[in-house]
């Protein structure tokens, strides 16, 4: 009984160790945000993150973190471009605070600690105008090997393709926006993979591609959106997360969206209650 009691005893002083432990990580994330900003990891991608005229980074994404940071009292946070691929293990060993905003998917939540999903993105493909190839499905991979198409290296369309049958060899995974552009005009890929948001702009941006109409992704693809945070941070997400389910069931991150012309952002029935441990285990 002596020993039953002292285990007990052990199991709780662990207990109340570890919950220490995380909400002093918590504090800590918080005060190193209110003095020197939290390091956010990013890519250059038009709508979600891009330089203004006076050169300053903007976005839907930025602003939509912005203003839920805004409201647990930070306004500090400091932009950093790093290559798609990097995001996820810099958040992990610390190197960066927060990263862009991304996918949340299973392979992802073993590595990080996600907010509560914002957005829900439906994938889209970049072709040339006209859709020459008439693409049409993820699965034109797979029927016809000498096609190619490009996903940002590390992205989960690389996973989508490969679900639904395409060999990896039909896969050029790209480190950024700039580089899947250039790979289509040149010929080197057949289309390439993005958000309906971002492929609407590619596409009014550069005249010669078109997003591919008759591309319609099974509804399983359609993706919640969140911030990854190193997992040691759980404590700081769950206060971001009070913010960010208000920014959703408002509407107002809807309305931050259309600020940059992403239309059709309205993708609330998805948000109902989302659990982010029944996204991650989708």
């Amino acid at each position: 009984m002596k020993t039953n009691l002292i285990k007990a005893i052990g199991a709780s002083a662990a207990a109340l160790m570890l919950a220490a432990i995380a909400a002093a990580s918590a504090e800590d994330l918080t005060e190193k945000a209110k003095n020197a900003g939290l390091s956010y990891a990013i890519i250059v991608a038009k709508p979600w993150y891009f330089y203004d005229d006076q050169g300053k980074i903007t976005g839907a994404d930025v602003e939509t973190l912005r203003t839920a940071l805004a409201a647990i009292g930070i306004d500090k946070f400091n932009p950093t471009v790093a290559e798609w691929s990097s995001i996820v293990p810099g958040v992990k060993s610390k190197r960066f605070d927060i990263g862009a905003g991304m996918y949340i998917t299973p392979e992802r939540c073993k590595e990080v600690a996600f907010t509560m999903p914002y957005m829900v993105i439906v994938p889209a493909m970049i072709v040339k105008k006209g859709n020459p190839d008439q693409i049409k499905a993820w699965e034109d991979f797979k029927e016809k090997p000498n096609m190619k198409a490009g996903a940002y290296a590390g992205g989960a369309e690389v996973n989508y393709m490969i679900k639904t049958g395409v060999s990896a060899d039909n896969i050029v995974q790209l480190p950024d926006q700039n580089s899947m552009i250039q790979a289509l005009l040149n010929g080197q890929i057949q289309a390439f993979n993005v958000g309906i948001g971002e492929a609407t702009q590619i596409a009014a941006a550069v005249p010669d591609l078109e997003v591919a109409k008759d591309f319609h992704p099974p509804e399983w693809s359609y993706s919640y959106n969140g911030w990854p945070f190193a997992k040691e941070n759980a404590d700081f997400v769950a206060k971001l997360n009070v913010e960010i389910r208000k920014l959703v069931e408002s509407g107002e991150a809807e309305k931050i969206s259309e600020k940059f012309d992403i239309k059709g952002a309205d993708l609330r029935p998805y948000l109902t209650n989302p659990h982010i441990e029944d996204i991650c285990s989708r």
